[in-house]
């Protein structure tokens, strides 16, 4: 269970890194002139949202994983780090297209009160959970449901301090490192962590 959490943790930086989490934010904030204040209460509340959306359909899988493994014993030590390492596979592989991008018309082309801003970034970052973490805690249901939920609370909480993070830093004008490298490099690097938490869940129970 070490080993999920490890990747959870990892997961939840690498996403909270990739610039279209937040950037598409600091552009509107510096667009609209908003203040710092009334940027870092709109980053709070699209960062809950989109963690939201992923929590939630984390928990439905965690709730399978835990049926799962109350039906086949070798569910936890075999199917789901096995399971862990086909979807890294799969994602080191394929180059999905990632589903958080906001196109820079919507920002250009469009002047829109804070809330209807609000309401846009909040719905859009609900419905597009970041599908990769939804391994761990289909594999965390192995080892029963308050581990899902330990689960669901690391990845909040690295998750939604880590856009914050980065939109104020950002918002100051502050030079971040070449962060579009790792956005490049996400599914590769996404799998490499899934195949490694895998094959530790395999060997080390």
């Amino acid at each position: 269970m070490l080993s999920i959490i490890t990747g959870t943790i990892l997961l939840a930086v690498i996403h909270a890194l990739i610039p279209n989490h937040w950037l598409p934010l600091v552009a509107v904030a510096k667009a609209e002139k908003w203040e710092k204040s009334e940027l870092m209460l709109v980053s709070s509340i699209t960062a809950s949202a989109h963690v939201l959306g992923t929590v939630i359909l984390g928990i439905i899988l965690g709730l399978v994983g835990s049926k799962l493994a109350n039906q086949y014993d070798e569910y936890v030590h075999v199917i789901a780090p096995v399971l862990l390492v086909v979807f890294g596979l799969i994602y080191f592989t394929v180059n999905l297209p990632h589903h958080h991008h906001a196109e820079k018309k919507s920002i250009e082309q469009y002047r829109k009160s804070k809330r209807k801003w609000i309401v846009i970034f909040v719905v859009m970052m609900f419905f597009s959970p970041c599908l990769e973490v939804e391994s761990l805690f289909l594999a965390a249901g192995a080892y029963g449901f308050d581990k899902v939920f330990l689960l669901a609370l690391v990845y909040a909480a690295i998750s939604i301090s880590g856009i914050i993070t980065l939109v104020i830093l950002a918002f100051r004008g502050i030079q971040l490192l070449k962060l579009e490298v790792i956005e490049q490099h996400e599914k590769q690097i996404t799998g490499i962590v899934l195949i490694i938490v895998g094959l530790v869940t395999f060997f080390i129970h």
